[in-house]
């Protein structure tokens, strides 16, 4: 594979890229930084769903190519009301998209989008430089390799392009208009490598890498890696960072010695303290050796795709794990003293009321001590994964294509289902629930930085004592409701059930209680310090894990999920 494509004698161009911000969107600003390396012009810009707001953006600084950030599937009727609006203003210019659903369903997106002109799938840096290049040469651009567009009333696909082999061939993420200095908690996204070799049925990493060919994972060299640290370290102010590999330590014996060198190059460097960092990874990749040489390097805080807690929902998964190495896992991490969170779907298309209870059972031992906040969701049939071709087999996909659904096996369990998301809802799926909040304590309280900003032990007790009363709350009102629901005749259920209306009610006076005992426990931690900014309530933040998971600006249970 060639190096990053350069400017061919092209007039330069301007493109605006339109995107979330959250975690520092190191997708949009690759793709800033081999622009600007290409010798064109880039400029970010939120989305926030405000067509008078990007109008006046493009009417002021007038780019050729404006280039949109499909993050969110559900976002696509959003998108096409932006993108039809501004058409229907008169603005002209050469509108692109990309993304993970872009990239599997572009024809679906270009009949939802008529004012799109392009569709750049898979990884965009060489073929968003090639786009710029044919348009600054007013040359035909349609032939280029990783692009859809529409011809008259046909959709055409051309090839998809080779991925970039060198990952170190890519200028490092423009980072210019981030504020990081303005924040106590300086908190920064990074890359290590690309890619996932796993084949969990409801994650579409591997096929979105497997698609466009190559290595199923590509790694940066560690020295890059760590450049990259020192110098936001050092000239950023950054000490907190959030590694954005899908699964840090997938790779077998290669990719934990890629690892470890990473660590290894932190400490040699005096850095293990005064900067730390989160991965995420597998539970059967936690292996105290290595998490005690990442720990000598700066580790803090782990992301694990836990996903489930029952056997057969774990094979129905394809995560070629048993609940056993969960429990082990969660035990290690404990042990280490190192915060950790994880995933979990409470339903998926394949469950009964045992695995359901299973799942339930799993959490109170998993964490039924308040080490870390029980989430738990729904599995959802994304575009490009297993899961989604499964149900189309069976013709049990429903919904649309940005919004797909399902029916369970029983119909008592949609019941069930509806109840859970309406009961958590605020919990489990918005900014301002306990799941989030109380995610952002565990990860301060134990987070490893040296700092006179620590929190005590007596603190740190406190705030597991409240996650496991959470947790517990909840168990209790999902076991309630389960048994209540599988005792129960579908036609009563379906007329309305007062001892789930009840549930729903106790559990809500509870979630009020204990947010009102997590602002008291943050007054008391920050009592004589500068507070950290970002508010979830009107009297709680997060600091530095606020950028740590992403959450779209609309509640969504989508945005809940989180797969490693």
């Amino acid at each position: 594979m060639e190096k990053l494509a350069k400017k061919a004698g092209s007039s330069p161009q301007s493109v605006l890229l339109i995107g979330y911000q959250d975690q520092d969107n190191l997708g949009l600003r690759y793709l800033m930084s081999a622009v600007l390396a290409a010798g064109h012009r880039a400029t970010l810009m939120t989305y926030r769903s405000d067509v008078d707001e990007i109008t006046r953006f493009i009417n002021s600084c007038k780019p050729d190519v404006v280039g949109f950030s499909l993050i969110f599937q559900y976002m696509v009727p959003d998108f096409a009301r932006i993108i039809a609006s501004l058409r229907d203003r008169g603005i002209r210019t050469h509108f692109t998209i990309g993304g993970h659903y872009a990239s599997f369903e572009p024809e679906e997106v270009l009949r939802q989008m008529p004012g799109l002109d392009s569709v750049v799938r898979f990884e965009g840096e060489q073929t968003l430089v090639h786009l710029l290049n044919r348009l600054g040469n007013k040359k035909d651009w349609r032939d280029l390799d990783g692009i859809a567009y529409r011809c008259d009333d046909e959709i055409r696909l051309t090839l998809i392009a080779e991925p970039v082999t060198d990952l170190d061939d890519l200028p490092l993420p423009d980072r210019q208009s981030i504020d990081y200095e303005g924040h106590p908690m300086p908190t920064a996204s990074v890359l290590g490598s690309r890619g996932c070799p796993w084949k969990c049925s409801f994650c579409s990493i591997r096929p979105f890498y497997e698609e466009q060919g190559g290595k199923l994972r590509r790694f940066r060299r560690p020295q890059s890696v760590v450049n990259e640290l020192i110098d936001l370290y050092r000239h950023r102010g950054v000490s907190i960072f959030l590694f954005q590999d899908d699964d840090f330590l997938a790779g077998g014996k290669r990719a934990k010695r890629w690892a470890v060198d990473i660590a290894d190059l932190i400490r040699d460097a005096g850095l293990a303290g005064k900067i730390v960092f989160k991965i995420s990874c597998r539970s059967d990749e936690i292996d105290e050796e290595i998490i005690r040489r990442l720990m000598d390097g700066g580790l803090t805080h782990v992301y694990m795709g836990v996903e489930s807690g029952d056997e057969q929902d774990l094979l129905n998964m394809n995560k070629l794990l048993k609940p056993a190495t969960h429990l082990q896992a969660g035990r290690t991490l404990k042990n280490l003293g190192l915060s950790f969170d994880f995933g979990f779907m409470l339903v998926q298309p394949y469950s009964t009321f045992d695995t359901i209870r299973n799942n339930i059972a799993f959490l109170e031992e998993f964490i039924g001590d308040g080490w870390s906040v029980a989430p738990f969701c729904r599995m959802l049939p994304y575009a490009g994964t297993p899961i989604k071709q499964r149900l189309e087999q069976e013709g049990r996909l429903l919904g649309t294509t940005f919004e797909p659904d399902y029916k369970l096996l029983d119909p008592k369990l949609d019941l069930f289902y509806d109840w859970m998301v309406n009961t958590f809802y605020q919990r489990n799926f918005t900014n301002q629930g306990l799941c989030h909040i109380l995610r952002g304590m565990l990860f301060e309280a134990r987070l490893r930085l040296d700092t006179e900003r620590s929190v005590t032990e007596e603190q740190r007790l406190y705030i597991k004592h409240l996650t496991e009363v959470c947790n517990r709350i909840a168990c209790y009102t999902l076991r309630c409701a389960i048994d209540h629901v599988d005792e129960t005749p579908l036609d009563k259920l379906q007329n309305g059930s007062t001892y789930l209306n009840g549930l729903t009610e106790f559990e809500r006076r509870e979630e009020e209680r204990l947010t009102r005992e997590v602002a008291r426990y943050y007054e008391w931690v920050h009592q004589d310090r500068r507070p950290m900014p970002g508010p979830v309530t009107d009297r709680l933040s997060l600091g530095g894990f606020r950028n740590s998971w992403t959450f779209a600006e609309s509640d969504r249970e989508a945005c809940s999920i989180g797969a490693a």
